[in-house]
């Protein structure tokens, strides 16, 4: 009893103290203003780059990609895409400028990313995939077991989106935005840029850097889970087997954010002809 009763302890601690690191940076993050960047006309290694040197207004990139034609995505950036992405928007489409961000408007976009419609479909499908296979965190196969993994699915997606995109971005100047190739390209590039950028993002400056505020969140988040997973699933080697597994499940879900635009934007308009 008092093992068991110390390990309780153990958890909440480590709660508490992942809640104090969000709390500790929040008051900062909204006070303060980072500096904007003239991005107008420059290539941005972590984006597909630009189209051609149309300006752009000081502080903001975009996402149109270097190479791409202009002929073979037109319609579907006139039919997808605003000129101007809001400080909240954690994807950015082709040919849409972004600002730049401060550390309040991190702060809020990885609060909205973090419990936006595609985080509850992340939820239930993390969720379902370690019921059907009995995998981490082992509670079982019943119903009971089900409500236990999505509950647990949403405490550390969201943990780790807010790790990352909030703290994790605002501390190493990186931007935590997903910039879309869109359908200029083939399938292979847009894949192969999709999965890579869980490794490689870019700086609030607009210079490649590896994706350290991701891989940083998610192991902070994946760290959390020894204060709600079972036992089973509270060793340091399942920490790391967590932790593989949100990298595995952001890369899926840069490649989903990737593609589908296009599966609704040609859906639609072979129901309409």
């Amino acid at each position: 009893m008092t093992n068991k009763t110390t390990q309780h302890s153990l958890r909440i601690s480590t709660l508490h103290l992942g809640l104090a690191m969000a709390l500790a940076f929040a008051p900062s993050a909204f006070a303060q203003t980072a500096p904007t960047f003239a991005l107008a006309s420059v290539e941005l290694p972590d984006a597909p780059g630009m189209t051609s040197r149309t300006e752009a207004p000081a502080g903001v990139s975009s996402s149109l990609a270097l190479g791409e034609s202009p002929q073979s995505s037109a319609s579907y950036i006139s039919a997808r895409t605003p000129s101007m992405a809001s400080h909240t928007d954690k994807y950015i489409e082709p040919g849409e400028s972004a600002p730049s961000l401060s550390m309040g408007n991190k702060f809020a976009l990885g609060f909205k990313d973090a419990f936006s419609l595609s985080s509850f479909g992340g939820w239930v499908v993390a969720a379902g995939y370690s019921q059907v296979t009995n995998g981490s965190p082992n509670y079982g196969t019943n119903a009971t077991a089900f409500g236990k993994r999505f509950g647990a699915a949403v405490a550390r997606a969201s943990s780790e989106g807010v790790f990352s995109d909030s703290i994790m971005a605002s501390v190493t100047r990186e931007d935590p935005r997903y910039y879309r190739m869109g359908p200029g390209h083939n399938v292979i590039r847009r894949l192969g840029y999709a999965v890579t950028r869980t490794l490689i993002t870019r700086t609030d400056s607009g210079h490649v850097s590896p994706n350290i505020a991701l891989l940083g969140g998610n192991l902070g988040g994946s760290y959390l889970t020894k204060a709600y997973y079972p036992d089973l699933n509270t060793s340091n080697t399942e920490v790391l087997k967590t932790f593989g597994g949100s990298i595995g499940g952001s890369a899926l879900g840069f490649a989903v954010s990737e593609f589908f635009p296009n599966i609704n934007f040609f859906s639609f308009h072979k129901h309409n002809d």
